[in-house]
This record gives structure tokens, sequence and C-alpha cells, in this order.
């Protein structure tokens, strides 16, 4: 129900590959609700949208960049869109960029009188946290992720062994000790606990605070639009290489054969999957700055091509 004519907002944020587009892909599933998904990405093309199991009418995206920002004109514009959507939805759900600082949108959702922030929902990947927290170019990034959040989902932990958990979980609380931990495996979680009304008061006290975000510029992404069908066996091998320092790719291309695979790595885990819809042939992958090299990785990807 809209309380005061207000739409409920849901923010979800988290680091890259800790599977937000799959958990919203889970709700959107079971759900009943008239959802609307507000979805941010980087590249040229926005892949999450097109991962997502929805109306189109009923997606509304920003591609190219990072919501972190406290006053973004693209996100206040987009957001008001969502009045003219009919009918109007239940719920909006924000899925944030993979390095979006989700407290600074929460300043921008409580000041547009149309909207009630109902809660700022963190997703941590249980398989890769304790070395991305000890990472000296990513661990500010998320511990400001951490910040301000009314539940972390602790994903992946079917992944690992209960001693991981226990001292993801201890690492977490160092960080913010009234942490409302939940564990999840596959981004899976009830309806209730994502739409909940958390009741939050505190983008009132963080208006005040200090800019403290990590600078967008610490990444770079390029967009591999592809042409001509690829090597499967030769793009695996280029995602996995480490001397290649990719912290993320995504999106679709045909192999030799010409069918269509959806391809993900988070960092780790590299994931290809064959699927029947025949998207445009496009990846997006991202790297960071001084480590990323654009033009070598390009000139690597070039003789993956059949």
């Amino acid at each position: 129900m809209i309380k005061n004519n207000k739409i409920p907002v849901t923010i979800l944020g988290g680091y890259l590959g800790t599977g937000k587009t799959t958990l919203i892909n889970n709700i959107l599933r079971t759900s009943k609700k008239n959802i609307a998904v507000l979805v941010n990405d980087f590249g040229e093309i926005n892949i999450d949208e097109s991962l997502i199991d929805w109306q189109k009418e009923n997606i509304l995206s920003i591609a190219g960049g990072c919501i972190c920002c406290s006053y973004g004109n693209e996100l206040i514009e987009t957001l008001e869109k969502m009045q003219t959507i009919d009918p109007i939805p239940n719920h909006i759900v924000l899925e944030a960029s993979g390095v979006a600082i989700p407290y600074k949108i929460a300043q921008t959702i409580s000041l547009m009188d149309f909207l009630s922030l109902n809660g700022n929902i963190i997703m941590g990947d249980a398989s890769r946290l304790l070395s991305q927290l000890t990472d000296k170019f990513i661990s500010d990034t998320i511990q400001n992720q951490f910040k301000d959040h009314d539940l972390l989902l602790l994903n992946k932990i079917d992944l690992v062994d209960y001693e991981v958990i226990q001292e993801c979980i201890k690492k977490i609380k160092s960080i913010d000790q009234k942490s409302n931990i939940l564990q999840v495996s596959g981004a899976q979680i009830s309806e209730n606990k994502i739409f909940k009304d958390y009741k939050k008061i505190a983008p009132k006290n963080i208006l005040n605070s200090p800019d403290e975000g990590p600078d967008i510029d610490k990444f770079i992404t390029t967009t591999l639009r592809c042409t001509e069908n690829i090597n499967i066996e030769k793009l695996t091998k280029l995602i996995l290489d480490p001397e290649n320092n990719i912290d993320r790719a995504k999106g679709f291309f045909k192999d030799k054969e010409g069918d269509c695979f959806l391809i993900q790595f988070d960092g780790k885990n590299l994931d290809l999957n064959k699927i029947d819809d025949n998207k445009e042939s496009a990846i997006v992958v991202i790297g960071r700055e001084n480590f990323f090299d654009k033009k070598k990785f390009m000139s690597k990807f070039n003789k993956t091509l059949s």
C-alpha cells in the first residue's frame, strides 16, 4: 500500500557481482506487486536491464555511469518518470551500480516528496568479501557501501565453509556493529524482507555527513560490440587470466556455431549459459584504473573472434 500517496522505494546496493540482478529476478518471478525497477549500470548499454525478466515499461535505466552523487540530475529525472507509469507502481526497487554508494542515493530520495524510502539493502559476496576488504584499491568502496544500511545480505554462502561465513560476519560487524545480517545463497530472500518498511530516520543525518565516497574514476569500463562470432575457449581464457585485471564482465555473444550465450564474471567465478534469445552481441568489461589496460585488452579480445 502506498502511504500518503508516496511511492515506497527500496535501494539495492553492493559491489560488482554480488547478485543484485539475480535477487531482483527472484522477487519478480513470484511477487504479485506492481513493481517498477530502476537499473543503473556501466557501459554504453545496460546489460543488467537486459537480464531482468520483466515488462519493459516497468524498467527505467541509467547507463554509462554510477549513481553515487547526492543530487544527480539524471537520477532525479529518471525517478520522476516513475510517476508517469500507468498504473503507478506499488513499489520501486532501485538497483545501484556496483560501485555506487547507496547512502548517497538515499539523500536524493529523501528530497523527493512523492517518494518514501523504505530501506537500504546491501549485498555482499561471502566467497570474495574477505579478500575484497583487504584489497587496498576497493576496500574503501565496499566499506562505504556498508554505511547506514538497514539489511545486509551475505550472499553465496553455499560457496564457502562455516568458518569463512563467521569471519565475514566478524568483519562486517567491525565496520558496523549494529549490522543486520541475513545469510542467503542464490540471492534467495522472501519478498517481505525486501519490501519491509524499515522506518529509517538516518537520511536526515546523512545529509550532513562529509563526502567520503570513492571516486568513480578508479574504474574503467569498455563495451565490446561483437559483430563477429567468438571462440568460447579463447574468451574464457582471456577473462580468467589474472594478468588482464578484470573485476567484472557481463553480456551476450555468439559462438562459432552462431548460438547465443550469456557471460557473467564477478572477478572470481565465470558463468557461460546458452540462451534462446537472440540478444545484441555486446560485453561490458570493468577494471580498475592503472591496472586494467583497455587498449591491450581490446587487442587480445580481437584474437578471440572466430
